[in-house]
Parts: structure tokens; sequence; C-alpha cells
């Protein structure tokens, strides 16, 4: 059974895509998305500082979604949690 969280909480969901081309869906009440734009003008106002927002997901736990800034192509890759060869 899932955990019930006052709505006042920010609730994201961050689906990933599906395949090569497809929508990255956000799905977000009020509050996680305004908690999410902080954390996007966070980054780009502060670009020496990652813009970070903690918001809960369907199953009320909490997390992090981090916003970092880069300037280059080279700085999107590697994923961060991609293992290292």
């Amino acid at each position: 059974m899932k955990d019930i969280l006052p709505k006042e909480y920010p609730f994201v969901h961050i689906y990933t895509q599906k395949g090569v081309h497809q929508p990255v869906i956000i799905k977000a009440n009020t509050e996680g998305l305004c908690v999410l734009m902080n954390a996007l003008v966070t980054a780009i106002a502060q670009r020496d500082c990652h813009g970070v927002a903690e918001v809960f997901d369907g199953e009320a736990e909490v997390f992090e979604v981090r916003v970092q800034m880069v300037s280059t192509h080279e700085e999107l890759s590697p994923l961060p949690y991609e293992e290292q060869k």
C-alpha cells in the first residue's frame, strides 16, 4: 500500500524515455513544479552551483532532482550513473 502524504508536499515523477526520440514525461503537483522551477532558476542564476529540488515520488519516498548547467556537448556525457569503462 502506498503511503499518503499531504497534498502540500512537492510530488514529482520523472519518467525516462522508452526509446530513442521519445519524450521524457514529468508529472507533478503545483508544489513539485515550483520546487523544480526553483532548481532550474538556481542553476541558471548561480552557474557554479547546482539547482537541487527535494521532492517525493509516487511511493512517498523523498529524492533529489539535480539541475546542472553545462556549456558544451562534451559536458553532457557520460551520464552520471553510467559506469566508466
